[in-house]
């Protein structure tokens, strides 16, 4: 599934695509804490969270993620959307939880992809 299929398949709200879109999705991780992200979530991965401050996008890019999506209706402040477009990190938000775009997404992808 390349990230536009995903955007269309979640209704995510599209913040920033960029020329990515048609990146491959590969599995999804929901979390909150940067640490464990950077720990565990793998390459080519939509990453749930909460987190809209400009340190998402330096973990998205650390972690080689397919995007970010912003959960719960969580806005990113200005500086967070500059440097997703600057930096080429896929963002988009959603008013559901990671918890249920996560378990929506793993039926898609395949079972055990979804973290």
């Amino acid at each position: 599934m390349t990230v536009e299929q995903l955007v269309a398949a979640l209704g995510l709200d599209p913040l920033h695509l960029g020329d990515a879109a048609t990146r491959e999705v590969t599995t999804a991780y929901c979390g909150d804490l940067l640490s464990d992200v950077m720990a565990h979530c793998q390459p080519g991965a939509v990453w749930f969270t909460v987190q809209a401050h400009i340190n998402t996008i330096a973990v998205a890019e650390l972690r080689d993620m397919a995007c970010i999506v912003l959960v719960n209706g969580v806005s990113p402040d200005p500086q967070t959307t500059a440097r997703a477009k600057a930096q080429g990190v896929i963002l988009c938000g959603s008013e559901r939880s990671s918890a249920q775009l996560c378990m929506e997404l793993a039926g898609r992808l395949g079972e055990g992809q979804a973290g």
